[in-house]
């Protein structure tokens, strides 16, 4: 169990320290508002194109811990890369090569925890990264207004390396038998109990099983998709809004790292609430507190005040988080979590990232930042629409075991 907090907590160590950043990294070097976009737009379509493939290694072929394992060492030897002088061309190719390896972090880590402990008590293991992210991105904010930038991709290459440390020791689940799941669905019986979809889904290995053996997911991947566009906008384009009211280094951080803070909180009591309301509504909650803090990002100019609402924010995403783990708990079997885990982060930071950095750099730099994060909340309204519609009625405590 120690390792696997320890698991977590330097997921959000790595990303807190350097991800908050990565915008105003690229501004600093001279990257334009658009260009900023462009450079997270194609990352975003090497997550997207990643993610389903970790998934598959981690379930069928390699293991959720050694897959993450390579997952860790290949981002960070992509960041080490970015503290040699490079031209624009070499830095979108260097952050490419993180994206594409950091994809594997998130829904693995989730994988490994839900199979660890049956999907109980996963928002108390899954605030040890909010934590780590929230202190190390305020701690390294206050290091970088002295020092400049450089020291985040030095931080983010050590975190990185604690992550396969750490994912050495952590208890996997049995391997997926996809043949056993497709005849399984073809019988009509599912993991979930109901008549598998029409649909084929043909050559997506494990992610095509997943999606027959659970038709409700789709539902769910897309409110997860249109609530991410907003979400992603403010990971993307808030702090440039912060800086240019004035805001400093460590003012971005205190940003990003309010928002990880308030999720611990929301964690600790996420299980409780989940039991009260169920993961639906968590869902749709969630989704119009993050769309009106959005929609107040339009008209605040204070960047004291902006950073306040990440309070609200924070909360809302541990809603998000819980949620729409636990449903995916639901939905399959213990050894489909790694594909499962991974199609939900494909929706949010692939194919959701994607619409937002590629049209919101677009809308931030011809239009301004109040039709970037009034888009942003007008969606999240219809994903809390198509979530209380989707979304699980019950919660889930526990996630399923294999049908294998």
């Amino acid at each position: 169990m120690i390792a696997l907090h320890l698991l977590v907590t330097f997921v959000g160590v790595a990303l807190g320290v350097f991800y908050p950043f990565i915008s105003v990294i690229l501004a600093a070097r001279g990257f334009s508002p658009s260009e900023i976009g462009l450079v997270f737009s194609i990352g975003a379509v090497g997550f997207t194109l990643a993610v389903p493939a970790w998934g598959h290694l981690a379930d069928v072929r390699l293991g959720r811990p050694r897959t993450l394992q390579i997952g860790a060492v290949g981002a960070g030897a992509a960041v080490a890369g970015l503290l040699l002088p490079s031209p624009a061309l070499v830095v979108g190719a260097l952050l490419l090569l993180f994206w594409i390896f950091e994809s594997s972090w998130q829904p693995l880590a989730d994988a490994i925890t839900v199979n660890a402990l049956r999907g109980r008590d996963y928002a108390r293991v899954r605030l040890f990264m909010s934590l780590g992210f929230a202190g190390a991105a305020i701690a390294s904010g206050y290091v970088y207004d002295v020092l400049g930038y450089d020291p985040a991709m030095v931080f983010l290459v050590a975190a990185a390396a604690m992550i396969a440390v750490s994912a050495a020791f952590v208890p996997d689940a049995e391997r997926a038998d996809l043949d056993a799941h497709r005849r399984r669905a073809t019988r009509g019986t599912g993991a979930t109990g109901h008549l598998p979809s029409s649909r084929r889904w043909p050559g997506l290995g494990s992610a095509g099983v997943a999606l027959r053996v659970a038709p409700r997911l789709g539902a769910v991947l897309v409110a997860t998709v249109l609530l991410y566009v907003g979400i992603i906008s403010g990971f993307t384009f808030l702090p440039l809004r912060i800086e240019a009211l004035g805001g400093t280094p460590s003012d971005v951080a205190l940003s990003a790292g309010l928002s990880g803070a308030a999720e611990v909180p929301g964690m600790l009591v996420m299980g409780v609430v989940v039991k009260r309301l169920g993961l639906r509504a968590i869902f749709a909650i969630a989704a119009l507190v993050y769309g009106a803090c959005m929609a107040s990002w339009m008209v605040l100019e204070v960047p004291g005040v902006i950073v306040a609402t990440r309070v609200l924010t924070g909360l809302a995403f541990a809603g998000v988080i819980v949620s729409a783990v636990l449903t995916i708990a639901r939905l399959l079997p213990r050894d489909l979590q790694g594909t499962g885990q991974a199609l939900l982060q494909t929706s949010a930071f692939g194919v959701g990232a994607v619409i937002a950095n590629m049209l919101g750099g677009l809308l931030y730099e011809s239009f301004g930042h109040a039709a970037l994060f009034g888009v942003g909340a007008l969606l999240a309204v219809v994903a809390a629409a198509i979530g209380w519609l989707g979304f699980p009625r019950r919660d889930a405590p526990q996630v399923r075991r294999s049908s294998t």
